[in-house]
């Protein structure tokens, strides 16, 4: 049996054993909030140089399973983070990139092994729970004061945790966002440096949970991988607008309220299928 990406209660489908490929008979209300929240994923990504996983991660684990959502997720930031990539290559520090995806690509076992054992409902509870938690300790880290070297060590513990957070919840993000308000990283070239670690860390994250749990890859018809082709393109084209006619705090402010919405909503659906 073919693991459906949509769950039959939200859309009709028609399995089709020769292909192996799941059939949509009719579009419903969910196959659009899915591509609304690809979109805002990557709008977010480029304005702001990361949080596709932040803005559609929690919104796609919502609507479909931590399972499916998750590897959703990641295919789609690496295709967004390696359109960034394209523009932003020679600004990039290989160095601190080097030590920062081999932490990541360690982390992903973890990460795979951790979100293949845990029932639905629990795994939702710790997505939304490992979210909120990132999001605030991005926001409250910087003003402690206090900074951590710039060495290997701190790169590769950074680099796991985002690695084990990106197998897991598809946000892989916050960790490394972390690290660099404690190394005071400059701004520019660590949003840089960090498109082609998401890269990286994000396509270790999908080919471990694919060799761990194999079931859990998105099967969808071409037409649906179209569309989430074309809402990406859409998102990032829309995305390099905002960037010239909006204050780059005020997208920020923006993709964190709706991360917090999303975590906060995933959080929700994992304790409410608990009682």
């Amino acid at each position: 049996m073919v693991n459906a990406l949509i769950p039959r209660s939200a859309v009709r489908l028609r399995i089709s054993r020769e292909s192996g490929w799941t059939k949509l008979d009719r579009v419903e209300p969910v196959v659009v909030l899915i591509l609304f929240a690809v979109f805002l994923g990557a709008l977010s990504q480029r304005v702001t140089g990361m949080g596709f996983g932040l803005v559609s991660g929690p919104f796609l684990v919502l609507l479909l399973d931590p399972f499916s959502g998750v590897i959703l997720v990641n295919i789609c930031g690496i295709v967004a983070s390696f359109s960034v990539f394209v523009r932003t290559y020679a600004e990039v520090e290989w160095p601190p990139f080097r030590h920062l995806a081999l932490g990541a690509v360690i982390g992903t076992i973890p990460g795979a092994l951790l979100s293949s054992s845990m029932p639905t409902p629990p795994l939702q509870i710790l997505i939304g729970a490992l979210i909120i938690v990132s999001l605030i300790s991005s926001l409250t880290l910087g003003k402690l004061g206090r900074t951590i070297p710039a060495n290997i060590g701190t790169r590769l513990t950074a680099g796991f945790f985002s690695g084990a957070m990106s197998a897991a919840a598809g946000a892989g993000g916050p960790a490394v966002s972390a690290y660099a308000v404690l190394t005071n990283w400059e701004q520019r070239s660590f949003a840089a440096t960090l498109q082609p670690f998401l890269v990286v860390g994000t396509a270790s994250a999908v080919v471990m949970k694919v060799i761990i749990d194999g079931g859990t890859w998105p099967h969808l018809e071409i037409g649906l991988w179209i569309g989430l082709g074309l809402v990406l393109v859409a998102g990032l084209a829309g995305g390099d607008w905002l960037s010239r006619h909006i204050d780059g705090g005020a997208a920020r402010i923006g993709m964190l309220v709706l991360a917090f919405g999303g975590g906060i909503a995933a959080l929700v659906k994992g304790l409410l299928a608990l009682v």
